[in-house]
């Protein structure tokens, strides 16, 4: 199962992903969107825009609780944002909740952000290329995976997440099992990677650990403040926020340094990127990146009632809180060598991961385009309704099997209203449209027909000036379908109308059927059942003359013949048109 995935009876095709993704890693299949994960660098941002919650984080949380259950020993590396995260007096109180929950040591991943800071402080002594970042993981997916060109220029040097779990198999033993617990959907992936293996054993995120502790029933803002189990840390806190691995370093975060750079964003980055990788000069030596809109704080699975500044600010004020009394710079608690040197477990390698994939002719494309009606450049709307930034970008989507000519909205909605309109103008029941002021809006060439006037000459024009208006009335006021048969003898015509008005909409349709013929034809009828009823009547009469005489002869009473004759002309009368 890959970290992220799409639940198909909630994807209600709005491709809403697919807008939001800013390296297209989605899927359309059966008109559902699912993660390709071969091009999917996991900033979360699909997960943070779905609309109807369609997309879901692995859940790790089932095998967190499983390692407790083993007896296993469990040490929990806490992402610096927590502070950003959840609503607790006192940053104790997580340490508290978390040994309830069944932690034997709790540790702030901060103290591996010193050492990682450092790394990259010494790393640009040694360089000639600007050297990025590498703490991001969605950054480092993006470059594998989209940028293989750009790989020289990452710092290789391990996350503060790997390096917090070296440090913690070192303090407390192999066997531990160390627990990362941040806001980052990458980091899941991160930890799964063959060169850090066994280092992180799981990764849960703040909305996991939330649930956890709703389950649990442990309410951390009435919990005693505890202590971490380690050393304090100093800067390496401001992580999690632009400029922070900056500033932990010692390296200068103001905005006018002119070697020194952060960028957060994926789009942001990947301009960056490209200037690299095309040579261009940008006279810098460090650049920080990261995928997230403001850093770390604004994470996808992000908890707690803050959002944007407001999270940076609160960061900001623990740090500074925290760091009082500390000195400035980095802290070490025996990570590094005799000489200064840094381990080796420090450092990491990249792999060119990127896809390659067959592009389509400009023959393909064209047949593609054409398929839903976009045979000249006039007809490339490049709405970006589909999620993509234009017409030929989907089209080379759908080549690729990872889009749908039916994700065309434009195209969609013309075949729709192309295939209504036929309707309406074929049916052979009249249609007549009007608007809440029972002025004519539309009329088809049946009601034309019916009627004897043609639409250009009946729209909007009162409804009155061709048939009677009451029905409408009442529709428009009541909103209850109202069907009858009604005789416009006007137009010498008797049709079945209904008439009723779509929820929501400030207009009346009526729908006519002509059935004048038929109602000739029951006319008739009746006149025929009524001459015969007449014609049987005068025979009966004779009849029961005749009877009488006969039943005078017979010596029955007249009363009775009467009674049985009577009998037989009731049952003429009541007899169907068979």
């Amino acid at each position: 199962m890959g970290v992220l995935t799409t639940l198909e009876a909630q994807c209600k095709d709005c491709y809403k992903c697919i807008r939001a993704c800013p390296v297209k890693a989605i899927k359309i299949d059966g008109g559902h969107a699912q993660i390709w994960d071969e091009q999917c660098i996991l900033d979360g941002r699909c997960l943070s825009v779905c609309p109807q919650n369609a997309k879901q984080v692995r859940d790790d949380l089932p095998k967190v609780r499983s390692l407790l259950a083993s007896g296993a020993v469990l040490a929990a590396s806490i992402a610096p944002s927590y502070v950003a995260a959840f609503d607790i007096p006192d940053p104790g109180c997580l340490v508290a909740g978390l040994r309830r929950l069944g932690f034997s040591y709790v540790a702030e991943t901060a103290i591996g952000a010193e050492i990682v800071a450092k790394a990259h402080r010494d790393l640009l002594e040694q360089r000639q290329l600007p050297m990025i970042t590498s703490s991001c993981p969605a950054i480092v997916n993006l470059i594998e995976k989209h940028y293989p060109k750009a790989i020289p220029y990452l710092a290789p040097v391990v996350s503060p997440m790997i390096a917090h779990g070296h440090m913690l198999h070192q303090q407390y033993g192999n066997e531990v099992q160390v627990i990362f617990i941040g806001p980052c959907v990458a980091k899941k992936a991160e930890a799964d990677e063959e060169q850090f293996d066994g280092v992180i054993a799981e990764v849960l995120t703040f909305a996991e650990l939330e649930q956890w502790f709703a389950d649990a029933h442990i309410n951390l803002a009435e919990l005693v403040p505890e202590a971490y189990d380690a050393l304090d840390t100093n800067w390496g806190r401001s992580f999690p926020i632009a400029g922070g691995l900056l500033r932990t370093a010692g390296l200068s975060t103001d905005v006018l340094a002119s070697r020194m750079a952060t960028v957060t964003g994926i789009e942001q980055s990947e301009s960056v990127i490209q200037q690299l990788i095309s040579g261009r000069e940008l006279s810098l030596d460090i650049i920080e990146m990261l995928a997230c809109e403001g850093g770390c704080v604004d994470g996808p699975c992000m908890v707690g009632p803050w959002e944007g500044i407001a999270r940076r600010q609160r960061l900001i004020s623990h740090v500074e809180q925290a760091g009082k009394g500390l000195p400035d710079g980095c802290l070490f608690y025996g990570s590094e060598g005799e000489d200064g040197s840094l381990p080796a477990w420090l450092a990491r390698t990249f792999a060119d991961r990127e896809l390659i994939l067959p592009e389509p002719s400009e023959e393909e494309l064209n047949k593609i385009l054409a398929a839903i009606g976009k045979r000249t450049l006039q007809d490339e709307l490049n709405c970006g309704a589909c999620g993509y930034d234009s017409c030929r970008d989907k089209a080379r989507a759908v080549y690729l099997g990872v889009a749908e000519r039916e994700m065309c909205i434009p195209y969609m909605r013309a075949k729709a209203e192309s295939l209504a309109q036929l309707i309406i103008e074929s049916t052979p029941n009249g249609i007549i449209v009007v608007d809440d002021t029972l002025t004519i809006l539309a009329v088809n060439p049946a009601a034309e027909i019916m009627f004897g006037y043609r639409a250009q000459d009946l729209i909007d024009q009162p409804l009155s000036q061709l048939i009677t208006t009451s029905s409408f009335e009442r529709v428009l006021k009541t909103g209850r379908l109202i069907k009858e048969i009604v005789e416009y003898s006007g137009h010498q015509i008797t049709v079945r109308q209904y008439v009723f008005t779509p929820e929501n909409q400030d207009i009346a349709i009526g729908i006519f059927t002509d059935i004048t013929e038929d109602q000739e034809r029951q006319d008739e009828l009746a006149r025929l059942k009524a001459t015969t009823l007449e014609r049987a009547q005068d025979v009966i009469n004779r009849q029961m003359r005749v009877a009488q005489e006969i039943a005078g002869l017979l010596g029955e009473t007249t009363a009775e013949t009467k009674v049985l004759l009577s009998q037989l002309m009731r049952l003429m009368q009541d007899g169907d048109d068979t």
